[in-house]
C-alpha cells in the first residue's frame, strides 16, 4: 500500500483556494462604493459569505454594514427580481 500524504481526500486532487476579491487589510469599505458592494453580493441581492469572499472578519463586518446602509439609502436593491 503506497504511503499517501493526503488521506482525507481519498485520492482526489486538492483545490487551491483562490481569493476573488482582494482588499488590503487596512482598506475600509464604504457604503458609497456601489460597484465594490455589488461584487460582494449575489445576483439575488444576498451578501456573499466570508468563506467565499476571502475577507477578514473585520472586513466582512464592514461590508455587511455598508451593504445594509446602501440598501437603506436605495443605492442598492434589497432583492432583485428574477423572471423566467
Amino acid at each position: 500500500m503506497p504511503n499517501n500524504e493526503n488521506k482525507g481526500n481519498k485520492g482526489k486532487p486538492t483545490k487551491t483556494r483562490r481569493q476573488p476579491f482582494k482588499l488590503k487589510p487596512n482598506e475600509t469599505i464604504d457604503y458609497k462604493q456601489v460597484d465594490i458592494l455589488l461584487s460582494f453580493s449575489t445576483e439575488h441581492g444576498k451578501i456573499k459569505s466570508r468563506r467565499s469572499t476571502g475577507l477578514t472578519l473585520k472586513q466582512q463586518r464592514q461590508l455587511s454594514k455598508a451593504i445594509k446602509r446602501a440598501r437603506y439609502l436605495h443605492l442598492l436593491p434589497f432583492v432583485t427580481s428574477v423572471e423566467n
